[in-house]
This record gives structure tokens, C-alpha cells and sequence, in this order.
């Protein structure tokens, strides 16, 4: 597979560099937004405008992507940090925070076990409160504990390793080891999951490190051994084969376990390993090359990798590598509403050699791109904005062919879909929180945005 090499220009500041990547007919600059962090493993965006990640110390902290400002929110006192980055590790935050003040964080507490907790946020005082223990004791070891979360459909996906010390645990449905686990938001287990009274979801994993949704699905970046690390698209009850398949069925050891528990194939995977973390799903028309794309930040091989999805998003099309070297250890990737992407380093984790001003965080973006305020700004009307109850759509010209319009919250969840016809819509919105949307007007042809606020 044919790669592009990202094009580097340098320009050297007080403690760190930046580069350009040239696309085919983009360049998408970085920007350093936070330094001196202490190995941030995870990021997510909220209604709030911040960007909230953790550090394995235990740290969960959040940083303004406009402004830079960054504002440790609260130190957990049970975590344990030790072995191959045994520490604090996902965050996800409820859907419509902070409206709904819930943020779930996964953690080693002990040397044997994990757990995942709820805190509860309080918006005046900005600090978190109320711990309340989801699951507890999750079999957990040195390495290989997770974790990644996602909240899909008012359900939240995390990953779970197989715990490192017994990889057959993975194939063992009565331990929470080597699967992704499903629940609802209170901790409780959903009633259509596929294991009656069982949070799994999916099993067979090795070490899941990434997980996000696009296209209807919810993709997965899985560590293999030394070979085989693999994206997967995760289903029900589907069994991933490991340990007794790695990669693809393609070893004569694997074609009868494969055929016998129906083992899902990855779509992609990678030999020799280069250790692939953090991903997320990117369709933004900032950067059209990497529209209907992942993005996967990678540690051992250091560098930012784009698989093209094929239209349905079934396969992945073409491999694409940038940032090779440049970074060090990339942990994680966030795309935000608005097309910006943000990549975390962590080189001071225990395989990383960190330079003078590490960990980071730094925005990936196409500066050339019109934001959403001035995006396609005449194709149409929405007020009032800000608006409670309904808002009033009026494009500027009649409609010749059919369009959608969809509400999508700025974490990038659809909150409402509708076709519309006539140049005047109204639009029920009586059942969104308060917080900052984007409406999006498409056709086959085109799109148009525009940012509201929900009062």
C-alpha cells in the first residue's frame, strides 16, 4: 500500500517545533496547545467547549482549545500506577453534559483489579464529587487493563483487556477479561445484551486500546503480539478469536476454531506490530482527503496513521502515515464538531523518551478552512439563535431537489433528523439540553452548517 509522506517545515520556538502536513490540495497545521503533562491517556469533547483528558497519575484535568487554558479539575486518590502503565486510564462524559453533570473514568485501584466510577460535576464550583463505583473488581494485572469508552444509543462500550498474566481469559465468558463490555448509564446491565445478566458485548480481544463510532458501526484498534495488531468493527456476540486466532484466519492452527466459533476477521491489521491506541472516526469537509476516514495515533512506530474507509465503511481502502518520528508516542485521537483533531503524546509513559516540555497535546487543522459561523453563511436562515422550544429554517432560494437537515451535538451525537421540502421548516427542539449544536443542511449535492444555541 501506497503511503504519503507527510512534508515537515520546522520553525523552532522556546521549547518544542511545529510542522505542516501537505496533502494532496490541503496543509494542515499543528499547534501546541498543552505541555508538561505526565502521560494523558484519554480525551473527550463536551458541550462546555473543553477538551476534559486524563494522566495515568490520576489526573483529570481540562483544557480550552481556543485559548489554551488549562485547569486541573481533580487528582482520584485510589489509583494505582504501576507495571506497563497500570494507572488512570478512559474518560467519557455523559451525553448531554454538563446539563447532566455525570463523567465516568476506568481505573486500576489496586494491583489486581480495575473499576469503573461516575462522578458527579459540579458546573459552579468546577470540581467533582459524589464517586459512585459502577463495576467493581475487574480483573486486572500489569498490563493490558484498557481502556477506551464510548457512549453509542445512551449506551456505554468499554474495553477490556485480557489482563496480561492469562490470555485465555479472553475466551472465558465468566470473567469481564478480553471483551468490550456494554451498560446502560445507571450500571446496569442492558436487557438485550446477548449474554443474559452479562455485560458482554464482544469477547476474544487481546488488548483493545481505541474505540469510536462512524458510518453505523463502532470501529476497535486491538495490540497484538509481536504481529497482528488489528481494527476491528465490533458486533454482538461476536467472537475476535483471541488467543487462538491473531489477525486473520489464514493459518491452517486457526481455520478450525475460526470455522467452529465464527470468528470476526479485522478489516485491518498490521505485521510486524507497530501498537496502535487511541482512534477516532473523521468526516469533516476541513480536510476532504481525510473525509470517511480513521485516525490512529500509534506508540511503537510513533507516528499519526489515516485508513481510508470504503463508502459503506465495511474495509479499509488505503493506509496513510504522517508525524512519522516527529511526535514521539501518540496515546490518543479526538475530532472535534468543527473539524479540528487533536493528538496526545505520551513519552513519558515507560517505553518513551520524553523531550524537555513533554507530554502534549496539540491541534491538527486546516487554517485555510471557514468556520462554521462563515461556512456556506447565505444558504440559509435559522432564528432565533439563540432559541427554547422551536427554531424557524428559511433558505434563501426554493428547493429543487430533496434535503436533510440534522441537529448534531457538539460531541458529535445526532440529536434530530429530518427532510425537509418547503424554504420555511420549523423545528421542533423542545426535547434537546441546553448546550451548542450544529444544523446541518445537505443534499446529494452539497452541505451547509451553521452553530445554534439551545437555551
Amino acid at each position: 500500500m501506497t503511503k504519503k509522506i507527510c512534508f515537515l517545515t520546522l520553525i523552532l520556538t522556546c521549547y518544542t517545533s511545529f510542522s505542516q502536513i501537505q496533502l494532496d490540495n490541503t496543509l494542515v497545521s499543528e499547534r501546541v496547545i498543552a505541555t508538561n503533562l505526565t502521560v494523558p491517556w484519554d480525551m473527550t469533547y463536551s458541550n462546555d467547549g473543553w477538551i476534559w483528558f486524563t494522566e495515568l497519575s490520576g489526573n483529570i484535568n481540562r483544557v480550552n482549545p481556543d485559548t489554551n487554558e488549562l485547569q486541573p479539575i481533580h487528582s482520584v486518590p485510589d489509583v494505582e500506577v504501576f507495571g506497563f502503565s497500570a494507572g488512570m486510564h478512559s474518560i467519557v462524559l455523559h451525553p448531554d453534559f454538563p446539563t447532566t453533570p455525570y463523567l465516568f473514568v476506568h481505573y486500576t485501584n489496586t494491583a489486581t483489579t480495575s473499576k469503573l466510577v461516575r462522578y458527579t460535576y459540579g458546573i459552579d464550583s468546577n470540581t467533582l464529587s459524589s464517586p459512585l463505583t459502577i463495576i467493581d473488581n475487574i480483573p486486572g494485572s500489569v498490563s493490558h487493563n484498557g481502556s477506551r469508552m464510548l457512549i453509542e444509543n445512551d449506551k456505554l462500550f468499554i474495553t477490556i483487556g485480557d489482563g496480561y498474566i492469562d490470555p485465555t481469559t479472553a475466551q472465558d465468558l465468566s470473567t469481564l477479561n478480553g471483551n468490550i463490555l456494554r451498560l446502560n448509564l445507571d450500571g446496569s446491565i442492558p436487557a438485550d445484551n446477548p449474554i443474559t445478566n452479562s455485560y458482554i458485548w464482544s469477547f476474544g480481544h487481546r488488548n483493545p486500546q481505541g474505540l469510536c463510532s462512524g458510518n453505523g458501526k463502532i470501529y476497535s484498534s486491538e495490540h497484538g503480539t509481536s504481529n497482528n495488531d488489528e481494527i476491528n468493527i465490533i458486533e454482538e456476540n461476536a467472537n475476535f478469536g483471541w488467543p487462538n486466532v491473531e489477525g486473520y484466519c489464514d493459518l491452517s492452527s486457526e481455520m478450525a476454531f475460526c470455522n467452529n466459533e465464527n470468528v470476526v476477521e479485522p478489516i485491518w491489521a498490521w505485521t510486524p506490530a507497530i501498537a496502535p491506541c487511541g482512534m477516532d472516526y473523521f468526516d469533516h469537509p476541513s480536510i476532504p482527503e481525510w473525509q470517511n476516514s480513521l485516525l490512529l495515533a500509534v506508540l511503537k512506530d510513533k507516528k499519526l496513521i489515516q485508513l481510508q474507509l470504503s463508502a459503506d465503511g465495511n474495509t479499509v481502502i488505503e493506509e496513510n502515515s504522517y508525524l512519522i518520528n516527529t511526535r514521539g508516542r501518540l496515546r490518543d485521537v479526538l475530532v472535534l464538531p468543527d473539524g479540528r483533531i487533536f493528538i496526545c503524546t505520551t513519552n513519558k509513559d515507560f517505553a518513551g523518551t520524553p523531550n524537555a516540555d513533554d507530554d502534549k497535546i496539540i491541534e491538527l487543522k486546516n487554517n485555510d478552512f471557514l468556520s462554521l459561523e462563515t461556512f456556506n453563511n447565505n444558504s440559509f436562515k435559522v432564528f432565533p439563535n439563540p432559541a427554547k422550544g422551536f427554531l424557524t429554517l428559511k433558505t434563501n432560494t426554493n428547493l429543487s431537489s430533496n434535503y436533510t437537515l440534522e441537529i448534531v451535538s457538539i460531541n458529535g451525537r445526532s440529536v434530530l433528523r429530518q427532510s425537509i421540502y418547503n424554504r420555511t421548516t420549523h423545528i421542533n427542539i423542545n426535547t434537546l439540553s441546553s448546550g451548542i449544536y450544529i444544523l446541518k443542511v445537505s443534499n446529494a449535492e452539497s452541505s451547509s452548517y451553521k452553530k445554534i444555541i439551545v437555551k
